[in-house]
């Protein structure tokens, strides 16, 4: 099953009411992570899945992360969702941000179970999709992914074609294994050498500075990492230039934190990439994409957790 033909699975199983009359939007824009270079380009450019896995998995790219080390199906309490205001009050700036969330982040436990299971809630335009994906780390278990509409209506199950612990993980635009994120380098510059050298094998479709900004986001949204690798994560995205504060924003949950951003002038205007982090315990909430100062894509995490458990069937979720 090719890439596009799986997100489709996944769109297909999403309960009636979530899509709107007229014609079903493209399943990969909600799910692609956006583009954040420094200037436009002409060539074609690879989407990275904003997720803790294949292409196929809609996790884009989002209380905190809660890294919580507890088996069985999440309860989330999810707040109404609420619009970002616009920003105020930034008592420090993105370095500074960044800086804190890496030592707020690196003192968080450290597990390791069988599953890599993580619940998202997507947003582009007026559509809202969650999804909770059970993400195998051990050879031979199978994958699963389950869809609903946002935080209503019976989840829906669909199993993840072709997906193993060889390949569960997407970063810097590739597939990677358990074992592979488990070695990732602790040390923000060795960190950024081994992604620079991830980027060498694309070709380069992606501007140098976009590329790391995408990788370093993801590590510290969604995938499996150690609190070390996510501290140094957050390090290096502290030293890259162009990222800014937007100071105190509220995500579409509801939830408070604070923003740091890259900008990029497109055809549609100023288009912005937000990374949206609770500062009081270094955990990432959310990825937003702006343009224009209006809220086109966003995706928010919920929980992301390991577990032990089997596979459930969608009726015991929650």
């Amino acid at each position: 099953m090719s890439h596009r033909d799986t997100l489709q699975a996944l769109a297909d199983a999403r309960p009636p009411g979530l899509d709107p009359s007229g014609p079903p939007s493209d399943p990969a824009l909600i799910m692609a992570h956006p583009r954040s270079v420094t200037r436009p380009t002409r060539r074609p450019v690879r989407r990275l899945v904003l997720a803790g896995a294949l292409p196929a998995v809609a996790l884009a790219a989002t209380g905190a992360i809660l890294l919580t080390n507890t088996s069985g199906p999440a309860t989330p309490q999810v707040q109404p969702a609420a619009s970002s205001p616009s920003p105020v009050d930034a008592p420090a700036d993105a370095s500074d941000l960044l800086l804190v969330a890496a030592e707020r982040s690196e003192s968080a436990s450290d597990a390791a179970g069988r599953y890599w299971v993580v619940r998202a809630e997507h947003g582009e335009g007026t559509r809202r999709l969650q999804d909770e994906v059970w993400l195998a780390a051990v050879p031979g278990l199978p994958s699963a992914g389950y869809s609903r509409a946002a935080d209503s209506g019976s989840w829906t199950s669909r199993p993840l074609q072709g997906h193993t612990a060889e390949n569960n993980f997407l970063l810097a635009g590739s597939p990677r294994s358990a074992r592979e994120l488990a070695a990732l380098p602790a040390d923000p510059a060795k960190l950024k050498e081994k992604l620079l050298g991830w980027y060498a094998d694309t070709g380069g479709a992606e501007s140098r500075d976009g590329f790391l900004f995408n990788s370093g986001t993801t590590l510290v949204l969604n995938l499996p990492v150690s609190p070390q690798v996510r501290a140094a994560a957050y390090r290096m995205l502290a030293a890259m230039p162009g990222v800014t504060s937007r100071g105190r924003v509220t995500d579409q949950l509801g939830r408070p934190g604070m923003a740091v951003a890259v900008t990029r002038q497109g055809d549609l205007g100023e288009t912005q990439t937000r990374l949206i982090i609770d500062s009081s315990t270094g955990q990432a909430l959310a990825q937003e994409t702006w343009v224009a100062d209006n809220t086109a894509s966003w995706t928010a995490v919920i929980t992301a957790r390991w577990s032990d458990d089997d596979l459930p069937e969608a009726s015991s979720l929650r």
